[in-house]
This record gives C-alpha cells, sequence and structure tokens, in this order.
C-alpha cells in the first residue's frame, strides 16, 4: 500500500503499555470526548509480542486502531537487518494489525545491541540520503503495512545539507511518506547552531508527512553549550505546538498526531489531549474521522 492510500485515524498516544504513567485507559474510556484517542502508537522491540499481548490483546481482538515504531531497525545501516529482527517485528505488526510503521533515521543497534539515546543519527549529505532511501524502499517491502521514515533525534550533525531538506531527499527517492517529529525538528535546530526560524519549510514536502509526534524537551546545558532532547515524560514544549499550529494546515496527507506520552503525568496528558482535539477542530484536521 502506498503511504498515500492509508486512512486517517485522528489523535493517538504512545503510551506505556501497562499504563502505569499515564494510565492511558483512564482517558480511552472516558465520558469526557476530548479525552479519547483514536488509536496507540506501539514501540517495542522484535522480541516482545508476548508482552504486547498480555497488556493489550483486548483492544487487538476489540478491533481497536494501532501503529507500530519498530525500535530495532537501522534506517542508515544498507545492510538488511537480520532475520531474527525481521521476522518478530513482521509478527509484531501482523499481530497488532498496524495500519502504518515508522523508525527514525539513525542506527539504533550495533552488534546486538541497542543504543537508545546514544544513537548515530544520518549523516546528512547526498550519498547518505541515497543509501537511506535504498533502506527505507527494503524495509516497506518487508513490511505488511507502509513503512515511514522519521526525522532522527540529533545530539550533533555531520552535514551538507539542513535536516528538512535531507527528509525532502530521502522520501522523494524512496517514494515513502514521513513522520514529522517536532522535537527532534527543534532539538535539531539548536543542536546545528540555528534559529528556530531558520528552517527550508518551503523545500519540505509536508505532503508527505502522515504521522506527526509531539512530546516534551529536556533542556541540557554543558559549559557554553545548550541542548534540547526529545523526553516522553515531560509536557509537551510550547514551541512544538507552535511549530504545528503553524504548519498543520501544509500536512494535506496527515493520518495520525501522536502525543508521545510514556511516563507523563496524567494530569498533563489529560491537557494535551484537550489541546489536540481543540487544535484539529479549528485547524478542520481529520474532519472525516470521529474524534
Amino acid at each position: 500500500m502506498h503511504f498515500s492510500e492509508i486512512k486517517p485515524l485522528g489523535i493517538g498516544l504512545a503510551a506505556d503499555l501497562g499504563g502505569n504513567k499515564p494510565d492511558w485507559r483512564q482517558f480511552l474510556n472516558s465520558d469526557e470526548p476530548e479525552l479519547r484517542f483514536a488509536y496507540l502508537n506501539v514501540a517495542a522491540t522484535y522480541d516482545q509480542l508476548g508482552k504486547v499481548q498480555y497488556h493489550i490483546d483486548d483492544l487487538v481482538q476489540a478491533g481497536f486502531p494501532f501503529v507500530v515504531h519498530p525500535i530495532n531497525f537501522n534506517p542508515v545501516d544498507p545492510a538488511d537487518e537480520p532475520d531474527t529482527i525481521v521476522e518478530g517485528t513482521v509478527a509484531l505488526a501482523r499481530y497488532l494489525r498496524a495500519r502504518w510503521s515508522g523508525q527514525d533515521a539513525g542506527l539504533w543497534m550495533w552488534q546486538g545491541q541497542y543504543m537508545g539515546e546514544f544513537l548515530m543519527p544520518a549523516v546528512l549529505d547526498e550519498e547518505s540520503a541515497c543509501e537511506v532511501a535504498a533502506k527505507a524502499c527494503f524495509l516497506n517491502c518487508i513490511m505488511p503495512c507502509p513503512f515511514l521514515l522519521e526525522n532522527p533525534p540529533v545530539g550533533f550533525s555531520i552535514e551538507s545539507m539542513h535536516m528538512l531538506d535531507f527528509m525532502a531527499r530521502v522520501s522523494s527517492e524512496a517514494d515513502c511518506g514521513l513522520v514529522l517529529d517536532v522535537g527532534h525538528l527543534i532539538g535539531y535546530q539548536f543542536a546545528s547552531g540555528r534559529s528556530l526560524h531558520d528552517m527550508p519549510l518551503d523545500r519540505f514536502p509536508f505532503e508527505r508527512v502522515v504521522e506527526v509526534h509531539l512530546a516534551g524537551l529536556m533542556r541540557r546545558v554543558s559549559g557554553p553549550y545548550t541542548s534540547f532532547y526529545d523526553h516522553h515524560g515531560h509536557p509537551i514544549d510550547s514551541r512544538c505546538w507552535t511549530f504545528l499550529e503553524e504548519n498543520i494546515h501544509r500536512m494535506t496527507n496527515l493520518r495520525g498526531l501522536t502525543l508521545e506520552q510514556e511516563s507523563c503525568e496524567n494530569r498533563f496528558v489529560a491537557d494535551h489531549l484537550r489541546r489536540a482535539h481543540r487544535l484539529v477542530r479549528e485547524q478542520r484536521v481529520f474532519t472525516d474521522v470521529t474524534l
């Protein structure tokens, strides 16, 4: 399936599946419509099918929508993924009947070790863009649902082009959809020494954005350097909301707005859901979806 054929879902959550923090089932069953969400974004490793089944099998059997974040994929590595990772990830996506999948353009695994926040983002140049595009095509072929490429978190940048130009180049070459993580983009601007107003937005293919991620930002200071990192336990940063409010009208193929809320307090999640519902209502997004 081409990304343009994906049906819209609306507002979703990425949350701890156990429901410890936040208690996402509280919102799923809320009497207040603006506290509900339309899908869950499940980030899981290739070998966690049993864990996922334990926590959400009732929703799967009821036909609740899911998207999947296959965290063991390495979109910047030209080599194919090991068979065990491919088989486990495909089984997870099939079990969830995932509407789409998406992973950041980075090196997340090294010799079997998941690197987490120590990932290596893509080198932002033409050679790397061609390699990542080829890998995105491969991942789209092996996954049972459309695979989308996400702009990665960046603490440092080796580049000859802006991150948005890189993602534009890759998505055009691979003809794939995109996940636009707004916090990652803002963090990249600081990491590369740019202001938030210095983005080549007019060259970015917003029409390829299928999913948007919103989360908090954690500020780090090291000597004269200040950086911002995506943090799912913090309240969604006002700069992320502002960027989305100013640009969501460009996203003509937007299918999901994911609030990344793992380990976030319930009261913040409630505020974020209300604001997201208000935003999509005012901007007339997802008009053919019952929110």
